[in-house]
């Protein structure tokens, strides 16, 4: 990534404006230099799109997600922008007891999608973009103006916004005390768990330690794979036996509570996770980062009120 050499820095007014140099890094590097103004979504919008038709089968979905290493797509009809199809969309569609002996290459898109996603324009306000994903609980906003949609804005855009926060440490917006699992636990219901408390990855615990990570993408991919490769008549009965171990991250990229903040936005950017374990010198578990964490911290203007 390229650096900038000049200096970066919060206003201690807690105001986003004055100067702010920011690296921003999705499929390609950007360097913005915000001054006197509020940073709007069009700033920072991603314009390259990952796009699926609602007619397409959620195998493709599935496929496109995993190679663009992205957790979300836009579902169009005819050119216009109709919804989102997320690994959270899929995790709950097929592990459903309507849909569990249908395979993902015989669903459409349209019959997992969120329909009627909420937007916002090009010129909305980014810490309101980031309000806005935290109230409504979720992770992307198409950017849509006189009904064309213009790009998309994520929690991993909010997360980039924070590889210069060099004087918040991890430990003060991090998830305390996060729900975990265990190597032996079942993966429906480590998916129970994440759709009722509405969260998308879940440590692993073995004796108190460490030893994994569970997603909904990890979820959603074995799903799509099993309702393929399994006979219909055999999947109730063995989905139930799967355990977390089969299908864990081992060993995943992880912190401790005093790294900076922007230490943990660039090792997500670079390891292309959505939270990190954190752990103290024990090694043991004592909070999650998440993309969501980042989310709030910017949508509190970069300060650690109502965390």
């Amino acid at each position: 990534m390229a650096e900038s050499k000049r200096r970066c820095f919060i206003t201690p007014t807690k105001k986003i404006a004055l100067r702010f140099w920011l690296t921003i890094n999705y499929e390609s590097d950007r360097l913005f230099f915000w001054e006197e103004n509020e940073l709007q979504v069009k700033d920072i919008m991603v314009k390259d799109l990952f796009v699926v038709d609602k007619d397409d089968m959620v195998s493709y979905a599935i496929e496109l997600m995993e190679k663009k290493h992205v957790s979300r797509l836009l579902v169009v009809d005819k050119g216009k922008l109709v919804g989102v199809i997320t690994e959270k969309d899929i995790v709950d569609r097929l592990g459903s007891s309507k849909m569990r002996s249908l395979q993902a290459s015989s669903i459409h898109v349209s019959g997992v999608m969120s329909d009627n996603p909420v937007t916002v324009t090009p010129q909305t306000d980014v810490v309101e973009a980031a309000k806005i994903m935290i109230n409504k609980q979720i992770s992307s906003l198409p950017v849509v103006e006189k009904g064309g949609l213009m790009g998309v804005i994520t929690k991993s855009t909010m997360a980039r916004l924070c590889l210069r926060i060099d004087d918040i440490f991890v430990g003060q917006i991090m998830t305390k005390s996060p729900i975990s699992t265990t190597p032996f636990d079942r993966i429906m219901n480590v998916r129970r768990i994440m759709l009722e408390r509405n969260i998308s990855s879940l440590p692993v615990l073995e004796d108190g330690k460490l030893v994994g990570i569970m997603t909904e993408g990890q979820i959603a991919l074995y799903l799509a794979e099993f309702r393929e490769n399994v006979p219909g008549k055999h999947q109730e009965e063995r989905i139930k036996h799967v355990e977390v171990n089969e299908i864990m991250q081992k060993n995943p990229p992880m912190l401790h509570p005093d790294n900076k903040v922007s230490e943990a936005a660039d090792l997500m950017r670079k390891e292309r996770v959505k939270s990190l374990p954190i752990i103290n010198y024990e090694e043991r578990l004592v909070g999650i980062l998440t993309k969501t964490d980042l989310t709030r911290f910017v949508a509190n203007k970069f300060s650690l009120e109502n965390k």
